[in-house]
């Protein structure tokens, strides 16, 4: 009888299941996103202190008695159970409201009160960027982040930015996000060397199952995102024929036409039809293949560069040309899961390091003038 000693084929498929999901990594990326995430984060929901007052309260531009019938009453379409023309008049369930959207703004209306929850959940969102007791912040920081998300932005007013952030943020509450990076991590390493002595040596965070598998999780819904996208795109027929730059080149609501150079740019395209024409082409192909050929080509590690850094060109021109800033910022934290940690470390020695330096060039230039006067 023949014998062989190769895997089974179901047993090769396992093994490479548990090495991409929970084979254990370094947490430094993780602890970039965070702190990337908490900024942005932060900025957005101190731009709601300016007039506070007109997004929750009595007076909210948006008041309670909508959110309430929005909450309880509205009725609902449901999901077809088949395949069958005509579904939503035959089987089709009707359902009311949204019993599974909640905010403390809901219930609080008094200013005073609705001030003092708005700072504390800005609070726990700084204590959260420095990474402060983050395994209890980041939580925090999610709901506080959803409950406005709840009670600002009612179906049919949700953005783009606003699902991106509590994307990036239920994930980060499901990571250790603190293991680097962090105050943490800074009083972790300062209470071994106040226990160890003189002869502790800082280690880099240990490598953990956690940290893998929360970063799966960032990459793969990326990937998702950028797929759902690029074959949304397909249906349209600007997408086939070329036009598709046009709707935000010529849009007045989201296209920079307060920039002279803008326009001086749109007029000299206008005037030469083939130099348009040859633009919304390389528009539409380029687009298309970032966002269809992002998940296949950004696990190859000879491709993963071209993808995430045509990503982070594709969102910065989104943000130029859109005037879509926060949500394009988000977008480029979320690629950064596919950044190696390695690649985050040599990058903060070398923050750390320029920052000695200048920190060790002012003091000599501090000192200077004292050793002369000697």
């Amino acid at each position: 009888m023949k014998t062989t000693t190769e895997e089974h084929p179901l047993m090769f498929a396992a093994r490479a299941v548990d090495r991409f999901l929970f084979q254990p990594s370094d947490p430094t990326t993780l602890g970039l996103i965070r702190i990337t995430t908490g900024i942005l984060v932060l900025y957005v929901h101190l731009v709601y202190s300016i007039g506070l007052t007109d997004y929750v309260g009595p007076y909210a531009w948006i008041g309670n008695d909508v959110t309430q019938f929005v909450r309880k009453v509205n009725e609902i379409l449901g999901p077809s159970y088949n395949w069958k023309d005509g579904w939503w008049e035959s089987d089709s369930e009707i359902f009311k409201g949204y019993p599974t959207m909640w905010s403390i703004y809901y219930h609080v209306e008094d200013p005073k009160w609705v001030w003092v929850i708005h700072s504390s959940i800005l609070l726990i969102m700084l204590l959260f960027t420095l990474g402060l007791w983050t395994r209890v912040t980041s939580v925090l920081t999610w709901i506080g982040s959803l409950m406005y998300l709840h009670r600002l932005m009612q179906p049919g007013m949700l953005f783009g930015m606003d699902t991106m952030t509590n994307l990036g943020l239920f994930y980060l509450m499901l990571s250790p996000c603190g293991a680097a990076l962090s105050l943490d991590r800074w009083l972790q390493v300062r209470r071994e060397r106040r226990r160890l002595g003189a002869q502790y040596v800082p280690q880099p965070p240990p490598p953990m199952v956690s940290a893998t598998f929360a970063t799966r999780l960032f990459q793969i819904n990326f990937c998702l995102i950028y797929f759902a996208a690029g074959t949304s795109k397909l249906m349209g027929t600007s997408w086939w024929n070329g036009t598709a730059p046009n709707g935000f080149l010529l849009n007045y609501s989201f296209a920079p036409f307060d920039v002279p150079a803008y326009v001086k740019f749109l007029k000299m395209l206008v005037a030469h039809r083939w130099i348009w024409e040859l633009f919304g082409t390389v528009g539409v192909v380029s687009t298309l293949f970032l966002e269809l050929g992002f998940p296949f080509l950004v696990w190859n590690r000879y491709t993963r560069w071209l993808m995430v850094s045509g990503s982070i060109l594709f969102h910065t021109l989104i943000a130029l040309l859109m005037g879509l800033v926060t949500f394009s910022l988000m977008m480029m934290v979320l690629v950064l899961a596919f950044v190696p940690p390695e690649a985050v470390q040599q990058m903060v020695q070398s923050w750390v390091s320029w920052l000695q330096q200048l920190a060790l060039k002012r003091t000599r230039e501090a000192g200077a003038p004292v050793a002369l006067s000697r």
